[in-house]
């Protein structure tokens, strides 16, 4: 483990907040200026057995922040353009009033798709292009670009065809060799069956499962995360949820990306200062993918305070949660996990557990980390 001594603090809050949980552990990493500065983890991956150095886990939402980090890395190079219609990379996608759909709208949670509309199965996300297909011919749940709601489970989809399409790399081995392989960290969308022991095994606090009324909003938030009828049970659950070893093989890099907070820091601090001879984006890419928030309150009128999204990325809202600057840019995760950058400062920053409340407060764990390191970096 490793701990200087400035940022004792905050190790000590995450230690606090750690044994206080009901149940599992976590993980903390922290970079600055591209070295490591907090690397720490506690409690136990699954009953009986302490959480490690290897231990990996479910990252849930903050997988989105790595698939971003792919699209920006696209657009660096030059291969893709945020402001293009998705039919010029995807020429199928042009139906059903979606032919002026941009990249950038579905980077924004702009495009209208945040849910499937058909019941696609466990074996359809398996097979990864039935959920594709289903996408292009879908008519929007909103008129695109008239507003955003979260695109919570199908970005992933949607702009895994679009990198697919322009490189022909499916998005496992864009990670690998974008992020993983060039920083030395383990991430994955869709695991190799021999790490399978070191994931943590998840345990959440689930409110029973209810039918929404047709279509309304509750109905489509649902609809986002169980693409019908591939996820019909709880988080937790050991088939067809989130400890279903057949779930962490799946290229689901909208919500089921495997990695542990020592990659997530690692990464988010390639993307602000040379790390171990490595810089993903440069200052100009990661300026421009903070630089188009959504403004104001989503399609259903959620009330504030609500995270607001950039391209890819959700940006600073110190009202919505505690910031490093104004510059703190990432993405968390369903339960706990989160993944931050932060310019000013130069931070890289992961946090990672298998303790997943959904009725409790999850990312309060997170937030009070994150308010005591601002704090320290202050200082």
């Amino acid at each position: 483990m490793l701990i200087l001594p400035k940022f004792q603090p905050v190790a000590d809050t995450f230690f606090e907040l750690t044994k206080a949980q009901p149940y599992g552990g976590a993980a903390l990493a922290i970079y600055q200026h591209g070295e490591p500065i907090v690397d720490i983890w506690a409690g136990e991956q699954r009953p009986g057995k302490p959480w490690q150095e290897d231990t990996k886990s479910v990252v849930f939402s903050t997988s989105k922040g790595l698939l971003s980090i792919i699209g920006h890395r696209l657009i660096q190079d030059g291969l893709l353009d945020p402001d293009e219609k998705v039919s010029h990379y995807w020429p199928e996608f042009a139906a059903n009033g979606k032919e002026n759909v941009t990249v950038a709208m579905i980077m924004r949670h702009r495009s209208g798709l945040s849910a499937v509309r058909e019941d696609l199965t466990f074996e359809d996300l398996q097979k990864v292009t039935p959920v594709e297909e289903a996408l292009a011919r879908q008519l929007p749940i909103w008129e695109p670009d008239t507003g955003y709601l979260y695109h919570a489970g199908t970005i992933g989809h949607l702009l895994g065809k679009i990198y697919f399409n322009i490189t022909g790399k499916r998005l496992n081995q864009l990670l690998q060799e974008i992020i993983a392989s060039p920083l030395h960290v383990e991430a994955y969308f869709g695991t190799p069956a021999n790490i399978e022991d070191s994931i943590a095994k998840l345990k959440s606090d689930d409110a029973p499962l209810v039918d929404y009324p047709f279509e309304s909003p509750l109905y489509w938030n649902r609809r986002a995360m169980s693409f019908g009828k591939a996820f019909t049970g709880n988080v937790d659950d050991e088939l067809g949820g989130y400890n279903d070893s057949r779930t962490h093989q799946l290229e689901f890099a909208g919500a089921g990306g495997i990695t542990n907070a020592r990659a997530v820091a690692k990464t988010y601090s390639a993307l602000v200062h040379e790390t171990d001879g490595v810089r993903i984006l440069n200052d100009e890419t990661v300026t421009k993918a903070i630089s188009r928030p959504n403004i104001g309150p989503n399609v259903f009128g959620d009330p504030a305070p609500y995270p607001v999204h950039s391209l890819g990325f959700i940006v600073a809202n110190p009202e919505h949660s505690p910031v490093l600057s104004e510059t703190t840019f990432g993405h968390d995760g369903l339960g706990g996990q989160q993944g931050i950058g932060d310019q000013k400062y130069k931070i890289g920053f992961g946090y990672v557990t298998n303790w997943i409340p959904m009725v409790a407060d999850g990312m309060a764990r997170h937030r009070e980390i994150t308010k005591v390191l601002a704090q320290v970096l202050q200082n």
